[in-house]
């Protein structure tokens, strides 16, 4: 088509909303569709709201492709980056999916001569992908179903809400919004990056000064399943080399101590936390859980609590980052500690096993951490050597970690609260989680999604899938898609 005959086209399906004709169209189709759900009984609300939703998908979507086509006729021929009047300007069509079809629409586009490339300003404008049929709300939605199930199964879902998303344009969509993810994730990561900026970051808060608080982070890690150098396993084994599948994903979550609390059965809630997840390595995480303690209010809080398993990695990392943190090693994690030892002397599940940790475990819960370590070495002259060595394992475990159990405080705080006779102080002590129960119940979250059978990923898959996760569990769901943040003046 011809630059004017385009530029004529692209100006008539501009007016406004539906002709009278159309609407007398609509109008009939979505009686008719009513009616025949009136004469059958059986057919109920859902049958209703499934016909009104089918008559009205046509007019939408003519409203919006006249919408978006007057928008995309009101953005000047400009190159979005440089803001330079573009040469040689001419108009193209393209076709997007959107919630209500397929639109068509017309764009001007021209030559930059400063950045020397071609450019379709109205595709900037209405937040179109180069090379990409989904409209903004697609992406989002795109993203969203392959964060939560495989483009298999988003599919199905899709469909059932209405919308027409092939599992090709969703594996690639969301694989694009995990990318645009990582992105922005990297300006925020800049931010570290210059002393101004980081104390900007510290010290910035909404609202007024808040109490006291603590902030708790908690860490760990899990194995995920990569298949590197495909279709090169026979040969790499043939020839000596061991071939990797399971590559650690890292993790943490942190919360204010006065976000913790209890359902009415007595079961922990945190009502507002952050997540950090990465398959990129201990810096990626260290940089990462740096920059979302600064986002929770690390710069304002009184102390800060890490809680782990003992992973040596984990306290380094706390060491590095919060060098002032209180350190906790999670109580379930020591206590298993003792029952392995339990085990290996009496055997599993018996009586004596139990009759000879109990004393031990109400001695941690003491903070008698050095009664514990005299007793395991009381026993090793009458081991064998083999069990010798297990006990000296175990006993430097606790050796290492000694400054890192302190449980009694908590526990007699929580002792208090039950009686009714709680200082504030106590109160606030008793809120403090003895183990890393959230961030353990966050990793099999995550699991499940990654972790499926017969499941396999590439760094560059899984990376910007979980970082896709992420933003929306941290409710920065609108720097991807400011769309989707609510405005309350529309409602």
């Amino acid at each position: 088509m011809a630059t004017g005959q385009a530029a004529a086209s692209a100006a008539t399906v501009t007016k406004g909303g539906l002709a009278p004709a159309e609407l007398a169209a609509w109008t009939a189709d979505y009686e008719a569709r009513l009616q025949a759900i009136q004469q059958h009984p059986e057919q109920n609300l859902g049958h209703l709201e499934e016909a009104i939703a089918a008559a009205a998908k046509e007019p939408l979507r003519l409203l919006a492709e006249r919408a978006a086509q007057a928008k995309a006729n009101a953005t000047p021929c400009q190159c979005p980056e440089c803001r330079q009047e573009l040469t040689g300007q001419k108009y193209l069509s393209r076709g997007i999916d959107s919630r209500f079809g397929r639109l068509r629409l017309w764009r001007g586009y021209g030559w930059c001569p400063q950045c020397k490339t071609w450019c379709f300003p109205a595709d900037h404008v209405l937040g179109l992908a180069k090379k990409a049929a989904a409209s903004p709300y697609l992406q989002e939605i795109a993203g969203l179903l392959v964060t939560k199930m495989p483009p298999e199964q988003a599919v199905a879902v899709a469909g059932r809400l209405g919308l027409d998303m092939s599992r090709c344009l969703l594996h690639q969509e969301a694989h694009r919004q995990g990318l645009k993810a990582q992105a922005r994730r990297a300006e925020t990561l800049a931010q570290l990056d210059t002393w101004e900026s980081l104390q900007a970051l510290a010290s910035d808060r909404q609202g007024p000064p808040v109490a006291p608080f603590t902030l708790v982070i908690e860490i760990d890690a899990w194995n995920i399943r990569e298949r590197d150098a495909w279709g090169q396993t026979p040969a790499l084994r043939q020839a000596g080399q061991k071939v990797e599948r399971w590559h650690w994903v890292y993790m943490a979550t942190l919360f204010r101590l006065d976000h913790r609390g209890q359902t009415e059965g007595g079961r922990a809630l945190i009502s507002e936390r952050g997540y950090v997840a990465t398959r990129l390595g201990l810096e990626a995480l260290s940089a990462q859980l740096h920059r979302e303690a600064l986002q929770r209010g690390l710069g304002q809080a009184q102390q800060v609590l890490v809680i782990a398993d003992g992973a040596v990695w984990i306290w380094n990392l706390a060491k590095d980052r919060f060098p002032n943190a209180r350190q906790r090693l999670d109580l379930w994690h020591v206590e298993e500690h003792l029952w392995s030892v339990a085990h290996d002397l009496h055997g599993r599940g018996t009586p004596e096993a139990r009759t000879w940790v109990e004393p031990l475990l109400q001695q941690v819960r003491d903070d008698q951490t050095t009664a514990v370590i005299a007793s395991l070495a009381e026993l090793k002259p009458r081991l064998q050597a083999a069990q010798q060595e297990k006990l000296q394992t175990q006993i430097e475990y606790f050796e290492k970690n000694t400054h890192r159990m302190e449980y009694k405080e908590v526990i007699a705080a929580r002792t208090a609260v039950a009686a009714g006779t709680a200082s504030p102080e106590q109160k606030q002590r008793a809120n403090e989680p003895l183990g890393s129960g959230a961030i353990e119940s966050t990793c099999r979250q995550y699991q499940c999604r990654f972790k499926r059978t017969g499941q396999f990923w590439t760094t560059a898959g899984d990376e910007a899938l979980l970082c896709l996760e992420t933003f929306w569990r941290n409710d920065r769901w609108h720097e991807l898609y400011p769309h989707a943040k609510p405005n309350l003046a529309l409602n």
